[in-house]
């Protein structure tokens, strides 16, 4: 528990270091900030994947805009 404590602390640092730049008008440039939010952002992708799997909606709805028979 202590370490789904520890990340979520983490991630909301980092969420407002970034904030914090943005707001000044600069980009995050520290390679280690990069690299959490990257592999946060990697995590969350599986997860949906693994949940979710690939979902085609956008192909569905570009065809049945092209052609409403379908």
């Amino acid at each position: 528990m202590a370490t789904v404590e520890q990340s979520a602390d983490q991630a909301h640092a980092d969420l407002e270091e970034v904030c914090r730049l943005l707001s000044e008008g600069k980009r995050p440039t520290d390679p280690e900030l990069l690299a959490r939010i990257e592999q946060r952002a990697n995590e969350a992708r599986e997860e949906t994947l693994r949940l979710c799997g690939i979902q085609d909606t956008g192909v569905q709805i570009i065809r049945e805009m092209r052609d409403p028979k379908v």
